[in-house]
């Protein structure tokens, strides 16, 4: 067969197999539909929207990098097709990098300035941004998961509703009892929102079924990069506050290093000691599900504080038809444990943040500030079901 009718052939064949794979997407097959737009795109490698098509399949199934690698092969290929870069926008909007998703849609309005939608989309970025009120959003954002803006708008808010709360006496109690409870801290549309990752198994890189009497029972999942965009913002919103808190200690214990005033900033200091992996986790606890006491000693570069927040509502034990989990407590005590360390058992409900010592609390002993080993844990759950999202602010190795 001669060159010119090959590629026809090449073509046609590439045109069904991308078909069959979107019929199968479709169906809700993604698995099958990665497969088959693989194999459109090894037919015809020189074809921007197969490479196009691949990359919306790939980001469908949570495969973010390789999503991008083939959005990027297909702007190499035609740097004005419109559809690879909106699509890469809206990726980089889920990992949270939101001017990079700006720049990448304003490249979309410029090369198909026909196309509403776009134009739209580019509105709501820029409003994400800061660039305009919120209201002035479009309603119609056809290509933003409404999931995903919807927890955008409500994390964008998280930095105005901390700076509200009395950090002050917040600090005073987490260093003179080492944990300190902030009510409602996340709403529970927020909550329902990460309990239902749970289950979408590409979001984790690990997950661990724990069911020994010596360290607990329960489900562990820890978040693969990029962590949800829900999450990301919240780590980023709390941590300026934590990091002040930190660096009072550090200046109690006569340290001379600092913790930086910006997440990315500690996150990059990770980084450079060889810690590049997401530290966030879901956690589930059934019936009969607890964590034993415990000190967080994985990391050579640790922040001195972490985070957990309750997703599940508790039962009230006064009104037998409320639902809920029943029982799992908090628990925090110094190490080693004895009848003058007894655990502090602290009940928290839907939304409810717990910040606690990572491994050490501040202690005076004659006028001499030092470090109390510490633990914590969750105590038996007697019913129901707790989620809970747990927030170190450092990456593991």
């Amino acid at each position: 067969m001669n060159p010119k009718r090959q590629k026809t052939k090449d073509r046609r064949r590439a045109r069904m197999l991308a078909q069959q794979a979107w019929d199968a997407a479709n169906q809700g097959n993604l698995d099958l539909a990665e497969k088959i737009i693989r194999r459109a795109v090894a037919t015809q490698e020189d074809n921007p929207v197969l490479w196009n098509d691949q990359g919306v399949i790939l980001g469908l199934r949570h495969k973010d990098t390789e999503a991008a690698k083939s959005f990027a092969a297909a702007l190499s290929l035609a740097p004005t097709f419109a559809d690879p870069y909106a699509h890469l926008a809206t990726l980089r909007i889920r990992q949270g990098r939101l001017e990079e998703a700006l720049a990448l849609q304003t490249q979309a309005v410029e090369y198909a300035p026909q196309n509403a939608s776009y134009a739209e989309i580019l509105q709501a970025y820029q409003a994400l941004t800061g660039r305009l009120p919120l209201h002035t959003v479009p309603q119609a954002v056809a290509r933003v998961d409404s999931t995903e803006a919807s927890s955008d708008a409500r994390s964008n808010d998280w930095p105005k509703r901390l700076a509200t709360l009395d950090w002050h006496a917040l600090a005073n109690r987490l260093t003179r009892d080492g944990c300190v409870v902030i009510a409602g801290l996340l709403d529970a549309s927020t909550c329902e929102q990460l309990c239902g990752l749970f289950d979408d198994d590409p979001l984790f890189s690990k997950t661990v079924v724990m069911d020994r009497p010596e360290f607990g029972k329960g489900v562990y999942r820890y978040f693969g990069a990029p962590i949800p965009i829900v999450v990301d913002h919240l780590r980023r919103a709390v941590y300026p506050h934590v990091a002040l808190i930190a660096n009072e200690w550090q200046g109690l214990l006569g340290e001379s290093e600092r913790f930086p005033e910006k997440w990315d900033c500690f996150r990059d200091q990770c980084h450079h000691a060889g810690q590049t992996m997401p530290t966030p986790i879901l956690l589930k606890y059934g019936p009969g599900g607890f964590n034993a006491l415990h000190r967080d000693l994985r990391g050579a570069l640790f922040f001195p504080i972490q985070m957990a927040v309750v997703l599940s509502p508790r039962a009230d034990p006064e009104n037998a038809n409320t639902q809920g989990f029943q029982g799992g407590e908090f628990l925090f005590c110094d190490s080693p444990e004895g009848r003058k360390s007894r655990p502090q058992e602290i009940p928290l409900g839907l939304g409810d943040a717990v910040l606690f010592c990572t491994r050490d609390r501040l202690v005076r002993t004659g006028g001499v500030v030092g470090l109390q080993p510490v633990k914590h844990g969750v105590g038996p759950i007697t019913g129901g079901t707790r989620f809970v999202l747990g927030v170190p602010f450092h990456e593991y190795r």
